[in-house]
């Protein structure tokens, strides 16, 4: 028996003052791809982090650039101590 593979999800959580946001995408759709490039490269300029994982239940490593394939992916604002 043949099982259709199933769409994968990526999920970009998004820290801020208001708590978090999320944006996901579905890996086999070019324009949400696209568009959570687009938000991961405006957060990289503000100065964000951002930290994924292939998987969710792996732990995050530090990403330099965007990878649609990440499952999981965390984005930090800049911290200013004080």
């Amino acid at each position: 028996m043949d099982k259709a593979r199933e769409s994968q999800v990526g999920e970009m959580s998004i820290m801020d003052s208001s708590g978090h946001k999320q944006l996901k995408w579905d890996m086999d759709q070019a324009d949400e791809i696209a568009s959570a490039q687009e938000t991961f490269d405006r957060l990289v300029e503000q100065g964000y982090s951002g930290f994924g994982s292939k998987r969710k239940a792996e732990a995050k490593q530090s990403l330099r650039e965007f990878d649609p394939t990440l499952e999981e992916l965390i984005m930090v604002p800049r911290t200013v101590g004080g």
